[in-house]
């Protein structure tokens, strides 16, 4: 929980501020301010969960600074820490639902008290918010794209038949009984540079176009329609057998389908002037064999490198299929992500899954070098997608890219593969260190230049534009200290050198940007042992 500190006395502003364990509490106070205008101000910018405040400040009373913060958010909770016994005060602070009302003087034990009974609360509100109906309102919101993940999971072939019967029950899918299915994969055509209308960047704009075109145009024909995880569109076609209707031959079946197939890329030609292709995998005669069915339009999609552009293919067994396990897609996914995120072990783990299953076991030389060709080829796209140079990425294997053909044996070809990702992933991970060192020196250069400002992390995060909780971790992990700490460290450093060298006290406690003097000297005497005016009339030296 997040709270801010609202006291015109600076005195009782850092004692309640800094004399309070609110770390251990789970608290973090996120703001301070000394009259209700900046309060507001802060309130704004740091939205905290918890207000602590006095009645009695300059420019705007606690009341009014109540008020607005109750308007602008109604679930913040409000403490009030007032000298005046006043039963007006006391009933206006009622009637705007402030959770305590504390006497001065208040013992710190009193006040932490306070803010954890308005946490509870906090939580308790919280709580009763997320009931059954608003669970259900938020669950309706979900099940589009929870479908969508269920008829990706299917066709990838993750589930059980018991699971498909299942999950969809529970994402209110109705699935035929019994029936033939057969899946068709349809995807905008690559753009080449005589497409005038749209440019490469376009893609997903088209791949967007095409879905909606799909749920649209196939609106009443028995299909489910989504979108594929790369952006493709899929569509699962049904027909159901009843007692009173005989099952249609697999051939009208396939003949209807391709028809719909062929319209639904005429539309999309003719609105948008470009082109799309799709692919069809053989009919199958139960849910668990969709994902076959799915992977075969996959393959037959990418058949359109051979016939040409704007066209549908059905898939052909015009060959004994090899090792081309249902999980390929998946395992390619999995590649790539494990190689642009640097986990090492995770890649290695997919390429010795994947060089067992399509090295070891083929049945020919020119089988392995076709199966490396797919592989570096996949590892060449991800590069080239991610932007990155090839020839830095990959190091001294770069040559092996132009001859294949030299890697003579499995083994030397597969300690060639380890070494491609041993350079990916310390490239990877360089770069994300690279960007996290000059993370941290943006953070020091901010606390160097506001040195004279009461500068803290949510200041800093919000000039930054990042997460306050990830640069509090990420600074204490590289730097084996708290911004806190640290912020307070440097000062009282400065503090030490100003003074030794001859500044006057109360300058050295104004150019650090402490208004209250004796705080300052308390924090001073903490760091060194001795106070700024031992080391200003003494000259002593740490």
């Amino acid at each position: 929980m997040n709270l801010m500190i609202v006291e015109d006395e600076l005195r009782l502003l850092n004692n309640i501020a800094h004399n309070i364990p609110w770390e251990e509490q789970g608290i973090e106070v996120v703001a301070t301010a000394d009259n209700g205008a900046d309060a507001f101000r802060l309130f704004e910018q740091v939205k905290p969960n918890i207000v602590l405040m006095d009645i009695q400040m300059p420019e705007l009373d606690g009341l009014t600074l109540a008020k607005h913060i109750r308007e602008a958010d109604p679930l913040v909770k409000i403490i009030v820490l007032s000298g005046h016994d006043n039963f007006t005060y006391a009933q206006t602070a009622i009637e705007l639902h402030v959770v305590k009302y504390l006497l001065k003087p208040s013992s710190n034990a009193d006040v932490l008290q306070a803010v954890l009974d308005a946490r509870e609360i906090i939580r308790q509100d919280l709580e009763a918010k997320y009931n059954q109906e608003l669970m259900q309102k938020q669950w309706m919101e979900h099940l589009p794209r929870l479908q969508d993940l269920f008829y990706q999971n299917w066709t990838a072939g993750k589930y059980a038949e018991w699971e498909i019967e299942q999950r969809s029950r529970e994402l209110m899918i109705t699935l035929p009984y019994d029936g033939l299915w057969t899946v068709a994969v349809v995807d905008p055509d690559p753009l080449t540079n005589s497409n005038g209308r749209f440019i490469a960047e376009d893609i997903t704009l088209l791949k967007i176009s095409l879905l909606g075109m799909a749920k649209e145009f196939l609106d009443k024909v028995p299909c489910f329609i989504f979108s594929e995880s790369d952006g493709a569109t899929v569509l699962v076609f049904f027909e159901s057998s009843y007692k009173e209707k005989e099952l249609r031959p697999v051939n009208d079946f396939m003949a209807e389908v391709h028809l719909h197939m062929t319209r639904l890329l005429s539309v999309f030609k003719e609105f948008l002037k470009t082109t799309a292709s799709a692919g069809i995998g053989r009919a199958v005669d139960k849910k668990m064999s969709v994902s076959n069915s799915y992977r075969e339009a996959f393959h037959a999609l990418k058949e359109r490198v051979v016939h040409g552009h704007d066209i549908v293919v059905p898939y052909r067994d015009e060959r004994q299929p090899h090792n081309a396990p249902a999980s390929d897609i998946q395992m390619e996914k999995v590649l790539a992500h494990a190689l642009e995120s640097g986990q090492r072990d995770k890649a290695i783990a997919i390429i010795d899954e994947w060089f067992y299953l399509h090295v070891e076991q083929a049945k020919s030389s020119g089988e392995v070098h076709e199966n490396i060709l797919i592989l570096s080829s996949l590892i060449v796209h991800l590069i080239q997608l991610q932007a990155w140079p090839l020839k830095e990425v990959v190091g001294h294997h770069f040559d092996y890219f132009h001859n294949l053909r030299a890697l003579v044996t499995k083994e030397q070809t597969l300690q060639w593969l380890y070494g491609i990702v041993d350079h990916i992933c310390l490239y990877v991970n360089e770069s994300k260190n690279k960007s996290r060192h000059e993370l941290i020196s943006k953070m020091i250069g901010l606390v160097e230049a506001s040195i004279d400002e009461d500068i803290g992390l949510h200041e800093v995060a919000s000039k930054l534009y990042i997460n306050a909780s990830y640069l509090s971790r990420l600074f204490k992990q590289h730097m084996g200290q708290s911004f806190t700490s640290y912020i307070v460290e440097r000062k009282m450093k400065l503090a030490m050198q100003w003074l030794t060298d001859g500044m006057k006290v109360s300058e050295t406690a104004n150019l650090l940007g402490y208004r209250d003097f004796s705080y300052f000297t308390k924090v001073f005497r903490k760091m060194w042992g001795v106070t700024p005016a031992d080391v200003k009339n003494k000259k002593i030296v740490t």
